[in-house]
């Protein structure tokens, strides 16, 4: 058995056994048979949203439970949890189900060429027709299972797939809840299998797998390219969504009351375990003091402390490992001379070591490892630059390219630097987008390939009928 550790005391509240290779293989047995046999993909699509819309109402229902049990297993708080990742997890059932009753293809007249055949051939008509991708393999993010794993679950539901998910070993809880919240609705068995365990056993057992016709991740880079180099050798298709270094770009003509706020939230919501994370703040120099002063004001007022305390803003990162992992980024950072630390507030007396605080980075130096590298907790590094090209050539300066935020009030700017960014979303004036089920572009890079919504659990299929000989 393995213990789950509760970030914000230390103490094990519970424990998981990790999927045996038996447990494994009947898990994918049953999703390619209940998927081959067709009870659920062949369902008529009101009936799959019904049942959507069940689970959703179930998991508002509990949200107040599920939000605690988040925070005790993640170290999230509460209060984000509740009112954020719980409404997420819902808002996707509920998505889905509108997903699943209007789904649909198109339909266009198509013909050879003209010189072909006598008299230009036969009339044609093409259906392009949507169908589910088939036996996907749900590889879940510890930093937000409840929301990530119900946006990817209820999509590929819609679609029509079935499904064999493996939280990561760090976070179970969530998924399992989930489960059984879908098995109370009504899923037919076989449909979700969820299986708990390693990556590097239960994980590489699922995506070299045969039976496997899609294999989908929400992790870190080095985990998409094992994943990847695994899938290739089955040539599984795989969609990667690998986190990001995102640029946050404050103009000097912008609303910097506004700038501040978006930054500072942008930072350290989560504690900055969010691949969507503003992690890094490039303020033109003409207000650089000001914005970067101002973050790092608000940061040192936000509430740390257990993540079960509905004040906390602040809660523990996932494990002591990772805050270690943390902190030394920011110790290397400032021992190099490549950053100077303008804001960290204390932790509390007592804290365990799973507590990073709020830490803003100010004049960093463009290539180095702070500028560089996702470091998926509270930390933020801030640079300056004096012109738009300047702005754009450091914004595009990772190996990233998930998101970007733009605040100006020059219409004209925001969408002439919009276009110049590498990236696959681009937030105007805000930082989190409110669409996240079907509105988010597909990153670039290192923060992977991956399509969105239900687009990311579907394929084409075109049937060509010939209407006129």
């Amino acid at each position: 058995m393995r213990p789950i550790l509760d970030p914000s005391t230390g103490e094990s509240p519970a424990a998981f056994a990790e999927a045996t290779p038996t447990e494994v293989e009947a898990a994918l047995r049953a999703a390619r048979r209940s998927y081959d046999e067709g009870e659920w993909r062949r369902m008529p699509g009101e009936l799959r949203a019904q049942l959507l819309d069940a689970v959703a109402a179930e998991i508002r229902a509990e949200a107040r439970r599920l939000a605690t049990l988040e925070a005790l297993d993640t170290g999230k708080a509460v209060s984000g949890a509740l009112t954020y990742d719980v409404y997420e997890a819902a808002n996707a059932f509920s998505y889905a189900a509108a997903v699943a009753r209007t789904m649909h293809g198109d339909v266009r007249r198509s013909s050879f060429p003209p010189d072909l055949l006598p008299g230009g051939g036969p009339d044609v008509l093409t259906m392009r027709m949507r169908e589910p991708a088939g036996v996907v393999v749900e590889l879940l993010p510890w930093n937000g299972p409840l929301m990530t794993g119900s946006q990817r679950i209820a999509m590929a539901l819609a679609a029509g797939c079935s499904i064999v998910a493996k939280p990561p070993e760090e976070a179970v809880i969530s998924l399992v809840e989930l489960g059984r919240i879908l098995t109370r609705a009504g899923l037919p068995a076989g449909v979700l299998n969820i299986v708990l365990g390693a990556g590097e056993t239960v994980g590489e057992r699922l995506v070299t797998d045969p039976r496997v016709d899609l294999v989908s991740l929400t992790g870190g880079v080095e985990t998409g390219r094992r994943v990847a180099e695994l899938a290739s050798r089955n040539v599984t298709p795989v969609h990667l969504e690998l986190g990001g270094k995102s640029p946050v770009i404050v103009f000097a003509d912008a609303d910097l009351e506004q700038a501040v706020g978006w930054a500072m939230m942008a930072a350290f919501v989560n504690m900055g375990e969010v691949c969507v994370a503003g992690s890094r703040l490039l303020v033109e120099e003409s207000v650089y003091d000001e914005v970067v002063q101002g973050v790092a004001a608000a940061a040192a007022g936000l509430p740390i402390g257990d993540a079960l305390n509905p004040d906390t803003f602040i809660g523990p990162l996932i494990t002591q490992a990772h805050a270690e992992r943390v902190r030394g980024f920011v110790s290397r950072a400032v021992d190099a001379g490549d950053a100077t630390v303008v804001g960290s507030p204390s932790v509390p007396d007592g804290s365990p070591a799973t507590f990073v605080p709020p830490t803003v980075l100010s004049r960093v130096r463009p290539g180095c490892e702070v500028e560089q590298v996702e470091i998926f907790g509270p930390v933020l590094a801030a640079m300056p630059f004096a012109t738009e090209e300047e702005a754009i050539t450091l914004a595009n300066g990772t190996g990233y390219g998930l998101n970007g935020t733009v605040f100006t009030r020059d219409l004209e700017r925001a969408f002439r630097v919009g276009d110049a960014l590498d990236c696959g979303e681009v937030n105007v004036n805000c930082h989190f987008a409110p669409d996240m089920n079907g509105g988010r572009g597909e990153p670039r890079r290192s923060s992977g390939y991956s399509r969105t919504g239900v687009d990311a659990y579907t394929r084409l299929k075109a049937v060509n009928i010939q209407t006129r000989p």
